[in-house]
């Protein structure tokens, strides 16, 4: 007999002899404070500065296994930076808060020191109360002791692993929904009336040995979840930016308008399984390290647990083995199908996943949508492009699920499309202290969303269906330059130019997200308002290499909302810091969209790949100018951004024409060359340069052979497809080892450009 099966048997029979009276009744919690559902009413005494409890109605001798202390956080955005210290506990210092969501305090050794001395229970001294309410504050205290009357319990407790995740499912004791397919109306009213009559919660616990009602309180209490909402694919409801007929704003179940006759569906565990039962609780756990573990789960009504027993199937698991992977799971839930009024769309396959930090703050499920653009019929000898759609400011779950919202100017050809809801973010990151009960000082700004994109970008490439070339991965979205910092993973960033939130007044707002006034330190152990000064760091890395870049306003009535809400100078900062380090991109801010970078976009974007040589154009004599104190063209004036009004030409862009041959780059350790024109005029005679010439800067970017010393000289010849030299010159590398073809002439007939030594 394995040891495992010894200890697990054991465990049964400590297990049999507690159902039996040979131990301790069971595990109980119970609750002090002014609270109307505390057990213990009228035992808070708040003055200013402490708090204290009344603990006399604890059996004498209580042994005290756990103790928190919940204190109501009442301000919305930043840290509640409170910090209490127990009074009259020799060498107490400052209470710490409870993983994972810190938003209560681990009181468990002060308690039992006043349990035992009651003398000496001078109660909690208030050193920083921050954005919390002491008068509504509620101590738990857990001890074993005679159970009257037995809590409720869950049963039919099930454990499974895969995929580096744990999953459990129970069935819960009340069936408050009471519905297999209810409107959101309808699920809500049933649920917020549950609440309203007690507070249901189920606590699931981990150890890395069998749970019983004697070693409850040593097990990890790893997360409570609140009853009837767990299996319900809530993210599925339509949410929508604003408040209209038949929408429901500002849920407690969920944030957002939510349209009221959206009908529910629970979750799936496998791409191909059955929805979960009504009535199911789900937890999903991510292993961080192998080993074995085992869980309970028990019920807490207004905070209370009575825990009479804790049985192998029922509320309680056995061993099981954990193993980490590379990515959650990623399960499909659903396909949202196309209007049939609306051709050139695609259905869009829905996927979840269950996270946990790092990836994301707080645990919850994200949504991720896959359209099944019928084009693309990759193989392994004919691999796809990867498109990560990030979706504009404030985009929902709803519509990354949206065929329509996939549509052509978000289309890169060629490529297989996942999206990922920003939610109401700027992918730019969030302090890992705000919405708790701890200090900006306490943690750091985590880059959650980044790591998002990174994890859902890999998980794609791997996936053995998706046949994805990891060498054309491209994404877009509103906020998405800071994919620019991934050159080793991305070909192309799509983006706006956004790009400075320590200068963008949008930015100003959220600036809570990031610490405190002037910005607080970051993962890498920097301000994050410099990590977020994109240009500022662009200009101090000339010569890291970039993706291909294309930038364009992304969402809202053009300049009114898109530069009104966010001001110009961002855009005018990252323009200029990319114009002048010479990186490889094109640029328009006179659109609502793309514009007239769509042509760049579809004609040269699917065909770079990240293990190549770009050419970064600059001063081309048909450029625009983001910054300028003469601008072209007239807007009328108003109230709207003073940047752009007074400072920005109103038409045009930066390297909207300059057109390459992607396939036949030559890039070598002795030379350079690269076959270039101006764009031409489509069969319906549109598209094409306003002029058929141009000149402009020409400068290697991203070569993979090709490398130059500060200072070295190189001769260049441009020459037409008959071979003929139309033009030819010297050039030196600059202090960043950079050669640039200065006043280059070019057409719109091809001609082939080269670079060599002198």
């Amino acid at each position: 007999m394995s040891t495992k099966t010894i200890v697990y048997a054991l465990w049964l029979f400590v297990a049999a002899g507690s159902m039996h009276g040979l131990a301790a009744d069971g595990f109980i919690t119970t609750t002090f404070g002014n609270a109307p559902a505390c057990e213990h009413r009228g035992t808070l005494k708040a003055t200013a500065g402490s708090v204290q409890f009344d603990l006399s109605a604890l059996p004498a001798g209580t042994k005290v296994l756990r103790a928190t202390l919940h204190v109501p956080i009442v301000r919305e955005g930043g840290c509640a930076a409170t910090k209490v210290v127990p009074a009259g506990v020799e060498g107490a210092g400052v209470l710490k808060t409870r993983p994972p969501l810190h938003r209560s305090f681990d009181a468990t050794e002060a308690v039992a020191a006043w349990v035992a001395r009651p003398d000496a229970n001078q109660g909690f001294t208030i050193l920083q109360p921050g954005y919390a309410n002491f008068q509504r504050a509620v101590l738990e205290v857990s001890f074993l002791g005679a159970v009257a009357k037995a809590g409720p319990v869950v049963t039919a407790l099930k454990v499974e692993h895969r995929s580096g995740q744990t999953f459990l499912t129970w069935k819960e004791p009340e069936d408050v929904v009471g519905d297999d397919a209810p409107t959101w109306e309808k699920f809500e009213q049933a649920v917020l009336e549950a609440q309203a009559r007690r507070d249901v919660t189920y606590r699931v616990y981990r150890s890395d040995r069998p749970i019983t009602v004697e070693n409850l309180a040593a097990a990890d209490l790893v997360r409570e979840l609140p009853e009837a909402t767990s299996c319900w694919y809530i993210l599925a409801v339509k949410n929508t930016e604003y408040p209209g007929p038949g929408r429901k704003s500002g849920s407690p179940l969920r944030p957002g308008n939510l349209m009221l006759d959206d009908v529910l569906t629970r979750y799936r565990l496998a791409d191909d399984g059955p929805p979960l039962c009504r009535g199911t609780g789900l937890a999903v756990f991510t292993a961080s390290q192998p080993g074995s573990r085992c869980y309970a789960v028990t019920v807490a009504v207004d905070g209370k647990e009575a825990v009479a027993q804790l049985a192998p199937g029922g509320n309680a698991t056995g061993a099981i083995e954990e193993k980490p992977a590379r990515f959650p799971a990623i399960v499909k839930q659903r396909t949202r199908a196309v209007d049939p009024r609306h051709s050139g769309q695609s259905p869009v396959d829905l996927y979840v996943c269950w996270l946990e930090p790092p990836l994301v703050q707080f645990p919850r499920v994200v949504e991720i949508g896959i359209p099944r653009w019928s084009d693309l019929k990759p193989s392994a000898d004919h691999r796809a492009g990867l498109y990560l759609n990030l979706a504009g400011y404030g985009c929902t779950a709803t519509e990354i699920g949206d065929p329509g919202w996939h549509g052509a100017r978000r289309y890169v050809g060629g490529a297989i499309t996942v999206a990922l809801a920003e939610e109401g973010t700027l992918w730019a990151g969030q302090h890992e202290c705000t919405g708790t009960l701890r200090g900006y000082e306490d943690g750091v700004v985590c880059n959650y969303e980044q790591r998002r994109v990174l994890a859902a970008t890999a998980w794609a490439i791997e996936r053995p269906d998706f046949f994805i070339d990891p060498q054309r991965v491209y994404v877009w979205g509103q906020s998405a330059a800071f994919c620019l910092r991934y050159g080793d993973t991305f070909a192309a960033v799509l983006c706006d130019g956004h790009n400075n939130y320590k200068t963008s007044k949008e930015g100003r707002k959220h600036a809570w997200r990031w610490g405190p006034p002037g910005g607080g330190k970051n993962w890498l152990g920097v301000n994050h308002l410099d990590y977020l000064d994109l240009p500022k760091w662009i200009r101090e890395n000339p010569t890291v290499e970039l993706p291909f870049c294309v930038v364009a306003p992304s969402y809202g009535s053009f300049p009114d909302h898109c530069l009104g809400d966010f001001g110009f100078k961002p855009w005018q900062e990252f323009l200029t810091a990319m114009s002048q380090t010479r990186r490889a991109f094109s640029a328009t801010w006179i659109d609502n969209g793309f514009g007239e970078t769509t042509g760049c976009l579809r004609e040269m974007v699917p065909q770079i790949r990240r293990h190549q040589s770009l050419p970064a154009f600059s001063r081309c004599s048909l450029d625009a100018r983001p910054v300028c104190d003469d601008p072209k063209g007239e807007y009328r004036p108003g109230k709207y951004d003073q940047d752009f009004q007074q400072h920005a030409d109103k038409f045009g862009g930066i390297n909207l024409w300059q057109r390459w041959d992607a396939v036949g780059i030559l890039d070598e350790p002795d030379r350079w060359a690269m076959t270039l024109w101006l764009a031409r005029p489509d069969k319906q005679g549109k598209s094409g340069s306003p002029a058929s010439s141009a000149t402009t800067d020409l400068t290697p970017r991203r070569c993979q052979r090709f490398k130059a010393t500060p200072g070295e000289r190189f001769t260049w010849t441009a020459a037409a497809e008959d071979g003929r030299v139309a033009a030819s010159g010297e050039a030196a590398a600059d202090r960043w080892g950079l050669v640039t073809i200065e006043g280059l002439r070019i057409t719109q007939a091809k001609q082939r450009v080269t670079l060599k030594r002198r």
